[in-house]
């Protein structure tokens, strides 16, 4: 499963790396690149009590143009934008979860890796003169697919409208002056989606797991902070995020150990240009 984690990293690095090259030329264009490891520790899903390690050595690259911004994490192609409003489209991916890894699960299909796409609206709210801080509202609304590699399923509609504070300081070697995005943000989900995740089918029924059909709706509230800094060719991206469960339609799942989820991780990269 090791190498599948990484062949996966790999691909969807690539794919992204491919897609950055549809920007249109005579645009304002940044590409910086390189490579690293990418260290992700949290719980196996949102509402599991067990926690995971995951390490991936990546390609790491930033592209940014008038059209175009992708990072390892996630693409967003810029499809119409002006002082106030931006509409884009959007990538992101999901870890995986196995199930003989995971008491709660124990005996279920496990939970594969998922990328998630859709378009992204972005409402900007507030700038500073200065331009070094930012307020936006960003609404992405994305479709996922599980994946092991071999297959590629549709499993529901995710939505993560969030108010995002964006902290930009001009360059400086001190240690103290990172990049910064800070978001507060409800979840909502389709029926499918949390079927997926915390639904228990009557074969899957064992003492202290009952039959359990889920329903769309709330799905939480998250918060999340990532943190940026570089020094000469290092780059250096820690982030956190903590989400709040006890109120999402999802949980009285018996799948559902804990009221929260926790995920922290941190990118270590070494530029080469």
């Amino acid at each position: 499963m090791k190498s599948k984690q990484f062949i996966f990293s790999f691909l969807i690095i690539f794919v992204s790396s491919a897609t950055s090259a549809v920007a249109l030329p005579g645009t304002n264009k940044q590409f910086e690149w390189g490579g690293g490891f990418l260290n992700i520790y949290g719980n196996h899903y949102r509402g599991s009590d067990q926690s995971k390690l995951w390490t991936f050595p990546i390609p790491y690259f930033t592209y940014k143009s008038d059209k175009l911004e992708a990072e390892p994490s996630f693409v967003r192609g810029v499809i119409f934008h002006n002082n106030w409003f931006s509409f884009k489209l959007s990538l992101m991916l999901g870890l995986n979860v196995e199930s003989k890894n995971n008491k709660a699960r124990a005996g279920m299909p496990s939970l594969d890796y998922s990328i998630e796409a859709g378009p992204m609206f972005i409402f900007h709210i507030w700038k500073a003169e200065s331009k070094k801080l930012h307020i936006n509202i960003e609404c992405p609304v994305r479709e996922s697919f599980a994946t092991d590699l071999t297959y590629l399923k549709p499993i529901g509609l995710f939505a993560v409208p969030y108010i995002n504070i964006i902290h930009t300081p001009e360059p400086s070697p001190s240690i103290l002056n990172w990049t910064s995005e800070f978001s507060v943000s409800p979840m909502y989900a389709d029926q499918k989606y949390h079927q997926y995740f915390y639904g228990v089918d009557q074969k899957y029924i064992r003492t202290g797991r009952p039959f359990y059909k889920a329903h769309g709706g709330f799905s939480g509230y998250q918060t999340a902070i990532v943190l940026n800094k570089r020094i000469d060719q290092l780059v250096i991206i820690p982030f956190f995020r903590w989400d709040y469960l006890k109120t999402s339609v999802f949980y009285n799942s018996p799948l559902v150990k804990k009221n929260n989820y926790a995920l922290a991780g941190l990118g270590l990269f070494w530029l080469f240009n």
